[in-house]
């Protein structure tokens, strides 16, 4: 009877362990206040399961109030670009079937209500992708924009302008320690295509977009900065 009771009470913690949720472990998790301040925008990244697996990587809106759990959210598909306004965001899709773009125009452009705003999603096929590398010793933030001093050997001092919401800003203790502007959209028609006989085909559309990456030279306080439309990693 004790061996049959001892057995029972194994089993019972084995289940009770076996519900308990899992917890992940981010490589990158960003909240962004929406305009309105009832909604977060997460947007993160994760490892996957087995050695060989692709990350897990998602951005959904949960209400202000609610706690954060991966896949419970309204999924936000695409990369955000910017919030044209305080009730629509931009998004750009560049998944398509097409092999090149055809010209620089989009393929299609959609909306959707998300949370207490529109979400305005723009389609395009990329062919092309690119990654600026700045330092910084100031920023600043005003409702709608973010301004970066960048600093260069070459260029000296100047002053970079991008719209928020493809902002993320991270921090460590009390102090920037890299900032990323992402999905700003290039278009042009320089894009060379090397055909299968050797030959390039030059002056066709070139769809893509660049990857801001700036690192402080210097402590720079995040104190003052607008909290809403940036994306805020720790």
């Amino acid at each position: 009877m004790i061996k049959i009771l001892y057995l029972f009470l194994i089993a019972v913690i084995l289940s009770s362990c076996s519900e308990q949720k899992e917890v992940y472990e981010y490589y990158r998790f960003g909240k962004q206040i929406t305009p309105s301040g009832k909604y977060i925008i997460y947007d993160y990244a994760r490892y996957g399961p087995m050695a060989f697996s692709s990350d897990i990587s998602n951005t959904e809106l949960f209400r202000i109030d609610e706690e954060f759990k991966e896949g419970e959210g309204q999924e936000i598909v695409g990369s955000i670009s910017e919030w044209i306004s305080n009730d629509t965001l931009l998004i750009f899709n560049f998944k398509s079937d097409l092999e090149q773009p055809k010209d620089t125009l989009p393929i299609k452009t959609e909306y959707t209500a998300l949370g207490d705003f529109t979400v305005k999603t723009v389609y395009y096929k990329a062919n092309s992708g690119g990654r600026a590398i700045y330092d910084f010793d100031s920023v600043a933030t005003t409702s709608d924009s973010i301004f970066i001093r960048t600093v260069s050997d070459k260029k000296g001092k100047q002053v970079l302008r991008f719209p928020l919401g493809g902002t993320t800003i991270k921090t460590k203790a009390d102090s920037i320690v890299h900032i990323a502007i992402d999905t700003r959209l290039e278009k042009s028609m320089n894009f060379v295509y090397k055909n299968p006989d050797g030959t390039f085909t030059s002056r066709l559309p070139e769809v893509g977009t660049t990857w801001y990456d700036l690192t402080p030279i210097k402590w720079v306080s995040p104190n003052g900065l607008n909290t809403r439309k940036i994306f805020w990693e720790e």
